[in-house]
Parts: structure tokens; C-alpha cells; sequence
């Protein structure tokens, strides 16, 4: 909920229209009585973005007082004329039509008064799973391959993220910008809508950019709202149908990682918070991620009997921290979706030409002005094997144990003392043995 202007981002799943066309007058007057809420209760002026808690101070009033004023069209008109709704479906036309053979389908804007409706026209997750399986195939390929860009571009992976990140952005813009409520949904709700609506609330709020503020994003619209984590990423022991597999949380993160690219200062966490993060959503080493759904995860005793991957990502831990964060910027983010402008994330899909992200123990040789320089030099003298020129200083430095000369790369010392000897020596002859002075 925005804080000045009372617009709120809510999210749904799909209406059950069907190719009979049904209508629901329950799912109507709910989704009308969003836009008519925003208007009875528009906020208050305050600094600031979004208001993550969720709550505003006019939020005290009588419930009974409350619902009575949506029925009644006076009070409306009394408030002001309420915005209109935007409903921005994830999917494409086509593909919300064709769900109608299931029972789904798309808002018609004839039964919802005051609503519009948007396509995006984001991939379905068989589509995400083949661009990555793709991207995989080109990252394993030959370090420098001549045709890179083309075989990058064919995976459609950056346009798959410049779609989510423009479906953010209208998301953002209508919040901020216009004051208009925001209603999210795709098929069921749990994959390409909390990808949008989680990205719009980082735009939107300064609060999410903090360590703690992206915890509580990724529990409460990821792990409350029933993303399948353990269908999409494998974790489940008896995996029925492989084509529930999709990298949908780790495609967020990438969006995340676009967003750090471009705004560098505005986030708490580093690049190595993210790594950390899509490193563990797969490894299976915390409890965080097993499981379909919080039901699950209580009924199997996940929280009791493991361990939370916030206790390695916490906010104490310096080496996930930004350098470069601003914390007092209240800034709403519009990023540039081109496909143009996105990265690789070179960090998680070619770990091995990536730039190693520095540890503390790397970190701890940089000590501060004033210190010791006897302790600074020590430590370097350890850390720093010595090499020849011709040796590779990465290989080097990686090496356990410092190198060592060989038969081939001779002490000077050692070399010089020799020959030192030998011209003594010779000197020592000449001067003993008697003058030549021919026969007879």
C-alpha cells in the first residue's frame, strides 16, 4: 500500500470463466471494491515510498462503518471518484483464452466496471525451463566461442527478464505515479505473479533493498503466498511429472541482480548476497526452501529440524554488505528494461570467468590507515607466494605451498660464487708455473 496516495498492489489468480463464459458477482464486486477502498481511504501525506508494513493510520476505522460505505454510492462520490483499477495479467491474450479449456480464463472488462486489463505476455514456466536449459548449453561451451552473442540471444533468456522487469515497471508507474491499484495474477498465482509484484515492491520501496526488508519480501511473497519450491527446483523425493521444474525463483534473482547493475548504491546487499541466496535455493543444506507450501513445511517440522539460510545471510555479516549503499535514499527505481542494458550474470552462470567476489580472510589484508606494519607486511609475505615472471600469478597465488626453484632456474648467488672460484683458481696457476723458454 503507497502511503501517499492509498493505491495498493494486490494479487490473485486466474478468474474460472471457462468457455461458457460464467460469471461470479462475488469475484466482481470484490475486485470493483479494491479501487472503491483506495479511494474511501486515500492515505496520508507523508515522506516517503511504499509502506511495507502493510498498515496506514487510517486503518482504525470501524470495519462495520467501513463496509457500509462500499455499498453506498454517496459515500463514494463523497470520497472522490475511485481510480480505475488496473489488472495486469502475466500472461498473453492467447494463452488466457486457451486456459479457459481448464476452467480459466481472463477478466472481461464488460462485468468488471472501471478495470482494465493489461497482457504482459510472460513466458509459461516450459518456456523458462528450455531458455535456461539453453543458456546452460551455451555457458558450458568452449571458453570464447565465435558465435556467443548469437547463441546468447537464441536462449531468449534477456528478453525473458526485460519482460519482467517492464511488467514491474508498469506496475511501479501505475502505483507511484498515476495512484492507480494494482490487481496481479497469471494461471494459479504462485510463479509469474509474485515475480512481478515481488520486483515492483524493490522499485517502489526502499525498504525491500535493505537485508532485512528482502527477507521479509522472500517469506512473505514467496514462501507464505505458496510458491512450489520443491516442485520447481527438484527438492521433492518423489518428483511425479519433471516437467514441474523451472528456475522461477532464480530468474527473479537475476532481475534483482539487473536492478543492483543499474543502481548500484541503493541496495544494503552485495552481488555475493544473491550468489549465496541462489546457491542454497538448491543445495538443500538449509530448510528454508523444501517444501510446496508453509503447510508442508509445518507438517514435516522443516522449521524445527533445520537450520534458516537468514542465519548465514544476516545483516551483521559484513562480507555480504554494500560498500557503496546509501541507506537515507527514499528513491523509487525505474530501471532501463531494453534487452540492451541487461547482463549476464556472470557470477552464477560462468562462475570460472567470473571475478571472485572477496571473502573476509581476503578482505582482512587491507587493513585500515594506523595499523602495524610489521603485522601488514608479515601477512602478505604469507599470502603471496613468490613466482618467476613466467609463471601465471592466479595459479600461483591459488597454490598451497610456494613454489620452488628448479635445476633449470639456478641461485644467481650460487652460480656467481662458482664462477668465482674458477677464476681464482685459474689466477692461482698462472702466477705458480715456471716462464716458457723454448728448446735447447
Amino acid at each position: 500500500r503507497h502511503v501517499r496516495n492509498g493505491a495498493v498492489i494486490a494479487r490473485c489468480s486466474q478468474p474460472e470463466i471457462s468457455w461458457w463464459g460464467w460469471r461470479n458477482a462475488d469475484d466482481e464486486y470484490l475486485v470493483t471494491s479494491i479501487a472503491k477502498a483506495c479511494a474511501l481511504n486515500p492515505g496520508v501525506k507523508v515522506s516517503g515510498g511504499m509502506q511495507h508494513n502493510g498498515s496506514s493510520d487510517g486503518s482504525e476505522a470501524c470495519d462495520a462503518d467501513f463496509d457500509s460505505s462500499l455499498t453506498a454510492c454517496s459515500g463514494v462520490e463523497n470520497a472522490g471518484t475511485p481510480q480505475k483499477l488496473l489488472i495486469l495479467d502475466a500472461r498473453s491474450y492467447t494463452a488466457a483464452v486457451a486456459n479457459r479449456a481448464k476452467g480459466g480464463g481472463c477478466e472481461c472488462e464488460e462485468y468488471y466496471p472501471n478495470c482494465e486489463v493489461v497482457f504482459m505476455g510472460m513466458a509459461n514456466i516450459h518456456s523458462i525451463r528450455n531458455s535456461f536449459q539453453y543458456l546452460r548449453a551455451v555457458c558450458s561451451q568452449v571458453p570464447d566461442p565465435s558465435n556467443w552473442l548469437s547463441a546468447l540471444e537464441n536462449t531468449k533468456w534477456l528478453q525473458h527478464l526485460s519482460v519482467m522487469l517492464k511488467a514491474a515497471v508498469l506496475v511501479s508507474s501505475a502505483v507511484d505515479r498515476e495512484g492507480r491499484p494494482v490487481l496481479v495474477h497469471c494461471s494459479d498465482g504462485w510463479d509469474r505473479t509474485p515475480q512481478i509484484v515481488a520486483l515492483a515492491k524493490i522499485l517502489l520501496d526502499p525498504y525491500y533493498r535493505t537485508m532485512e526488508g528482502f527477507q521479509v519480501l522472500v517469506e512473505s511473497d514467496w514462501l507464505d503466498f505458496g510458491h512450489k519450491f520443491g516442485d520447481r527446483c527438484g527438492h521433492q523425493e518423489k518428483v511425479e511429472d519433471q516437467n514441474e521444474q523451472c528456475p522461477v525463483f532464480l530468474q527473479w534473482l537475476d532481475a534483482v541482480h539487473q536492478l543492483l547493475k543499474q543502481f548500484p548504491c541503493l541496495f544494503e546487499f552485495n552481488e555475493a548476497f544473491l550468489v549465496k541466496l541462489v546457491q542454497h535455493t538448491y543445495s538443500c543444506l538449509y530448510g528454508t526452501f523444501l517444501g510446496n507450501s508453509p503447510c508442508e513445511r509445518e507438517m514435516h517440522n522443516i522449521y524445527k529440524r533445520t537450520c534458516s539460510v537468514w542465519s548465514l545471510l544476516r545483516a551483521g555479516n559484513k562480507n555480504f554488505h554494500n560498500l557503496l549503499y546509501m541507506p537515507g535514499s527514499e528513491q523509487v527505481l525505474h530501471p532501463v528494461c531494453h534487452v540492451r542494458a541487461l547482463h549476464v550474470w556472470t557470477a552464477v552462470y560462468l562462475p570460472a570467468s567470473s571475478p571472485h567476489p572477496l571473502g573476509q580472510d581476503e578482505m582482512d589484508i587491507y587493513l585500515p590507515p594506523g595499523s602495524q606494519s610489521q603485522e601488514f607486511s608479515g601477512r602478505c609475505l604469507d599470502r603471496l607466494p613468490k613466482t618467476r615472471s613466467m609463471d601465471d600469478l592466479l595459479s600461483a597465488c591459488d597454490s598451497s605451498s610456494p613454489l620452488t626453484r628448479t635445476s633449470s632456474d639456478p641461485n644467481l648467488n650460487n652460480h656467481c660464487q662458482e664462477v668465482r672460484v674458477g677464476l681464482e683458481a685459474r689466477h692461482t696457476t698462472a702466477e705458480g708455473a715456471e716462464p716458457y723458454m723454448g728448446e735447447g
